[in-house]
């Protein structure tokens, strides 16, 4: 008769040897620049972080709406491209929010230095600046070249195992190259599908699960964006310097993506709320978004002032 613990599967192991000569390998291809860092167009955050977004870490970026989360993973997009011209990777955009094509027309916005509202010739208090016939053909020439970017978007929403599959499909789909790394962005976490009775908090958690076994499988590296809760919108936290710079707490299911998230970021528009003066330090907060590194796993939190230009699909650094 078999053995009822037989049936039980065993987790794999590694002897310290083993873990010491992988992490030995490691710190020599960083030392040699054979492995590096994807770098970003910011470079506060390449300071706070391992110099960019590092191959198998998972990134958290939340803020409430209209803080600028989806710029910023559409300026990665285009941006790591850019910046990384040796390096051989792929973007999958999970998307949950918004059409496909929408998120490219946010990158001509950028490129072009016109409102999406510009775009779709559809701003009736400044007419002049809707798109022209030269401008259209701008528009055509500049999606021309995005379109050998290697980027795939996902734009129906799933639950976490199709969004495993997905993304282990996607790994299996590139040519020839066992090298190539992918990088994952979901925006936003609270839109993934629940299975079943499962509550929203337990689907995140299981999200966040399921990116930190995969990293340790695939070469991917993941950015989340979450939402906010509502009380950051207190007036009493409004009116109280003291209250006025968002925590842990005031991210959705916090718990959830912070235990795995090698950066936690939150945007944050104190303009939205009114707030002139932020903080006890009180800055004047005009045409500023303020990045709160609540979370670096080696390094320290910092909070770091960047320009707000979200008009034009765009956050550069302040200073």
């Amino acid at each position: 008769m078999e053995n009822e613990s037989s049936k039980v599967k065993l987790l794999p192991y590694i002897s310290i040897e083993q873990a010491a000569r992988k992490e030995l390998a490691y710190m020599r291809g960083r030392m040699n620049g054979n492995i590096k860092s994807l770098t970003t167009p910011w470079k506060k955050f390449n300071i706070a972080s391992m110099n960019g977004l590092e191959w198998g870490s998972i990134t958290t970026i939340a803020g409430m709406s209209g803080s600028g989360k989806t710029a910023i993973l559409n300026e990665l997009e285009t941006g790591l491209f850019e910046l990384n011209k040796d390096e051989n990777f792929a973007v999958l955009s999970f998307n949950f929010e918004m059409e496909a094509r929408r998120l490219v027309g946010r990158k001509l916005s950028k490129a072009m230095n016109k409102t999406v509202k510009q775009l779709y010739s559809a701003d009736l208090e400044n007419p002049t600046g809707n798109i022209t016939a030269a401008g259209y053909q701008n528009a055509v020439n500049i999606a021309d070249n995005l379109r050998h970017a290697p980027v795939s978007y996902v734009d129906i929403p799933g639950n976490v195992q199709q969004i495993k599959n997905t993304i282990e499909h996607f790994a299996m789909g590139i040519p020839d190259n066992l090298d190539k790394g992918i990088l994952v962005t979901l925006d936003h976490s609270i839109l993934v599908r629940k299975m079943g009775e499962q509550k929203q908090l337990e689907t995140l958690y299981e999200l966040s699960a399921m990116f930190n076994e995969l990293k340790k499988k695939i070469k991917t590296s993941y950015v989340i964006v979450s939402q906010l809760n509502r009380d950051i919108e207190r007036i009493e936290r409004i009116q109280n310097s003291n209250l006025h710079h968002p925590q842990k707490s005031d991210v959705f299911g916090a718990d959830a993506l912070y235990q795995y998230s090698d950066v936690f970021l939150i945007t944050h528009r104190p303009e939205m709320l009114g707030i002139k003066l932020y903080g006890v330090e009180e800055t004047d907060s005009t045409d500023l978004i303020f990045w709160h590194y609540i979370k670096v796993r080696d390094g320290e939190p910092i909070i770091a002032k960047m320009k707000n230009l979200l008009k034009y699909n765009r956050v550069i650094d302040f200073d």
